[in-house]
């Protein structure tokens, strides 16, 4: 389904209002109880996660059976995207152009939403149990996202280390104040950015917003610095081409300090040290060391004590713990399905792939084989763009996704920057609407 640009940024704008004015009598709303809310009469599949993974997964089994009955179960009002959500905090884009309404899977798909937190699962009983209620299903697919493991770094664990240095790798309010921090610093101030060890969400994204913020501070607060703690040897994706933009653009504001790991944060003082030294900056963009969201933990989901990620056949995205649960996007265990990114293309890929598999099943049917992909897009600028790309294939020997061809973009180009804007609003077509 395709839509013009002028459409879709009427649709998005009009989700940034608000979700429940577009689609309040599509919605689910019921009040909190202890019983089952919604009994289940047909083939039911419940989602879990309205995100990358689990959008795409609602909407793409919807239209392999119409006939099931898909339950999305989201907290959030409205879609909010991290991919491009650098944009933001960059300075030329806005929070309404990065988020989309569900209104577009209830309208068009029939898929129904229930805006609740999971609580509990009781897989053997096909029960999901939320603040609003109990919810039944045949099958449930689960994309929990991340979340941060601020234990990592000394004094990082407090409310207030948490609002003073924030993370912004997921989408909204962190989004927004990251973006009114670097707004209201004076010229000359600096910049503190850290970079978490792998693997994380997005593994560009840390390099596109050390990018924009230095691309802002040259416009907008002359003789301003921007610092790096990288805790990795070295930058993770697109290295070379990122290198030569700072290189070319950025060299009186970068200062890159690889394998640097974040020690401590004292909330009250704005200090932060690091294995190599101290820094007071004005503002401070702590990017903590991640595992899969602790709802994958409150649920019981993870195979092995010690795991922080969720383990799932790449083949089907079944979950080893239990056959009836199906685990896709940035939480799952990449030992157990292959060298693929923890990215917004790859948990779109698996969406894709788990809802093809699960209606399959519900309807006598073997999976068919899996195929997967990445293309991965960054500014380096607000005018010009890099890229990379991979194509995946299932490999039944041993049993994990493997990469079969791809490549990087040769060199940074405007025209890039633009392809960057096009896929963004056709991949939240083919998630949403």
């Amino acid at each position: 389904m395709s839509i013009s640009r002028r459409n879709f940024i009427k649709y998005t704008s009009a989700a940034a209002i608000g979700a429940g004015v577009l689609g309040c009598h599509h919605e689910i709303n019921v009040s909190s109880s202890t019983g089952i809310i919604m009994p289940k009469s047909s083939k039911r599949i419940v989602i879990l996660g309205g995100g990358w993974g689990g959008a795409t997964a609602a909407k793409y089994l919807k239209l392999e059976d119409p006939s099931l009955d898909v339950v999305l179960v989201e907290r959030q009002d409205s879609f909010i995207s991290c991919p491009v959500s650098n944009w933001v905090i960059g300075g030329f884009r806005k929070m309404s152009d990065i988020t989309v309404s569900y209104e577009g899977l209830i309208k068009n798909y029939g898929i129904k939403v229930l805006h609740a937190e999971a609580k509990e699962l009781d897989a053997e009983n096909g029960q999901l149990k939320t603040d609003k209620g109990i919810v039944e299903f045949d099958l449930l697919l689960a994309s929990p996202g991340i979340s941060y493991k601020y234990d990592t770094v000394e004094g990082l664990n407090t409310p207030d280390a948490i609002d003073r240095f924030p993370a912004a790798f997921k989408a909204g309010a962190e989004t927004v104040k990251l973006a009114e921090r670097l707004a209201a610093m004076k010229p000359g101030g600096s910049v503190l950015l850290t970079v978490p060890p792998t693997p994380y969400r997005c593994p560009p994204g840390p390099y596109e917003r050390i990018s924009l913020i230095a691309d802002y501070l040259k416009k907008n607060k002359p003789g301003s610095k921007l610092i790096v703690f990288d805790s990795n040897d070295g930058i993770v994706s697109k290295g070379p081409l990122f290198k030569k933009a700072w290189n070319d653009y950025y060299s009186d504001i970068i200062e890159y300090v690889p394998d640097n790991y974040l020690v401590s944060v004292d909330a009250g003082t704005g200090r932060v040290v690091s294995e190599k030294g101290e820094i007071t900056p004005d503002v401070v963009n702590v990017i903590p060391a991640m595992k899969a969201n602790q709802t994958a933990f409150d649920l019981g989901l993870m195979d092995k004590d010690d795991d922080e990620w969720v383990r799932a056949y790449p083949d089907t995205f079944m979950s080893y713990k239990y056959e009836n649960v199906y685990v896709v996007g940035d939480s799952t265990h990449n030992g157990a399905v292959g060298g693929v990114p923890k990215s917004g293309y790859v948990a779109n890929s698996m969406g894709k792939v788990a809802a093809s598999a699960m209606a399959r099943r519900l309807n006598g049917k073997e999976p068919l084989e899996p195929t997967y992909a990445n293309t991965c897009y960054s500014l380096v600028n607000e005018q010009e763009g890099i890229f990379v790309s991979a194509v995946y294939r299932y490999d039944k020997n041993i049993k994990r996704i493997m990469s079969v061809s791809g490549g990087v973009s040769p060199e940074r180009k405007a025209l890039f920057a633009k392809h960057a804007q096009n896929w963004a609003e056709s991949i939240w077509s083919d998630m949403l609407l």
